[in-house]
């Protein structure tokens, strides 16, 4: 694992940066972004990753065993007592609605319905690096978000164009 050195402190540089615009073939076999890839194996040693509905997003969020290791700590540091009501739900949602996928050899997993649901995606998924985990969004969702990085806008609509997506969905 890469590690560099910043006033005397060792800190981990295996964080998921970066973007990627790709395509869902008819069998939703969805390529993970080769970066994203690294990253995992990195920081885990495997080629396995949860994906589940963002927290206030209308999104889906990817993330490695070592951030799930992470929100399990944040539970048990929020007292979370998963043996009430709220503890419950709290954990269940972040816990119930993830679903495991192991990449395969080509770099993909095959992306659920439900989860294609969830995450209201169609033919394309615009990864968004987050550090600790990443976003996938419908690109066309990704757009209509309120306070977006004016940036972040016209890299997507460069991506989009690249691939020849319409600037505007198409109604069904």
């Amino acid at each position: 694992m890469a590690t560099a050195l910043v006033a005397g402190a060792s800190v981990n540089q295996e964080f998921f940066h970066g973007h990627a615009l790709n395509a869902i073939d008819g069998k939703n076999r969805l390529s993970i972004p080769a970066e994203f890839r690294d990253v995992i194996v990195a920081r885990t040693g495997t080629k396995n990753l949860f994906i589940g509905p963002a927290t206030g997003a209308d999104c889906l969020i990817g993330y490695d065993t070592s951030h799930a290791q992470r929100l399990q700590a944040r539970l048990d540091r929020a007292d979370q007592d998963d043996d009430t009501p709220e503890g419950a739900m709290r954990a269940t949602f972040l816990f119930g609605s993830a679903k495991p996928f192991t990449i395969d050899d080509a770099g993909r997993i095959v992306l659920s319905a439900g989860l294609k649901e969830l995450g209201d995606i169609q033919n394309h998924v615009w990864f968004v690096a987050g550090g600790n985990w990443f976003q996938l969004w419908n690109p066309y969702r990704y757009l209509e978000q309120a306070g977006l990085e004016p940036r972040m806008i016209r890299i997507l609509r460069r991506e989009m164009e690249a691939r020849g997506l319409p600037p505007v969905e198409a109604l069904a």
